[in-house]
């Protein structure tokens, strides 16, 4: 069976760590190389034109982040996702943009990566094959309650439960109700992992992006 063959792949990267991203670089330019013999351009900035001109894309995700909408991945139109993460285990998608994303630990030794990414490369070069795109009315991301929106607001800038209770005006147990719903919706397990899910929903560009909106709106 002979495989299609191309001059160029277009390999979209978005990792804030750049010693981590320089070396994944290294291993894709080889990998894909000797394997279907594939030159790489990459990209780093994630926008719709460089979404939809990717034929792999590779996304640094925190946890609950694919419970979230990416608004740049509306423009994919080909091609595979890889979330990297820290554990691919506690990782899921519902019927979104990251429906047949893979999960590849940042751990994960080179030899597992390989196989992973050899196997879900082949299968986009097979005939016949056919990525099945889902629109937004299929999609089930999670979204903030209008009170949850104030109360992550000021969990972003810095404040305590007690504060927040203060500028709500309302209880600590309420704040801390308010939280422990947030983490259960995300699947969080930690502050630090909710605090990084914020900063990402913060720096999102959705327009509009309700939370950003409403930062903007406080600080205003």
């Amino acid at each position: 069976m002979q495989m299609l063959v191309i001059d160029m792949l277009n390999i979209l990267i978005k990792e804030p760590d750049s010693f981590f991203k320089n070396g994944l670089q290294y291993f894709l330019v080889d990998f894909f190389l000797h394997n279907f013999r594939h030159h790489i351009h990459f990209d780093t900035e994630l926008t719709y034109d460089s979404v939809s001109a990717a034929d792999i894309i590779i996304l640094a995700l925190c946890p609950g982040e694919t419970l979230t909408c990416v608004p740049e991945l509306k423009a994919r139109k080909k091609g595979i996702v890889i979330g990297l993460v820290d554990d691919e285990r506690r990782f899921s998608a519902f019927t979104s943009c990251f429906q047949d994303i893979i999960f590849i630990s940042r751990r994960a030794p080179l030899g597992q990566v390989s196989e992973m990414l050899f196997i879900a490369w082949y299968r986009t070069q097979l005939p016949g094959y056919r990525w099945q795109h889902n629109g937004c009315f299929e999609c089930q991301h999670k979204i903030l309650s209008p009170q949850q929106i104030r109360v992550t607001v000021n969990f972003y800038r810095g404040f305590s439960v007690g504060q927040i209770a203060d500028v709500l005006r309302t209880s600590d147990k309420t704040i801390f109700t308010h939280k422990y719903l947030l983490m259960q919706k995300f699947d969080l397990r930690s502050d630090y992992e909710l605090m990084a899910l914020i900063h990402r929903m913060v720096e999102k560009n959705a327009y509009p992006n309700k939370l950003r909106d409403h930062l903007i709106g406080f600080d205003g």
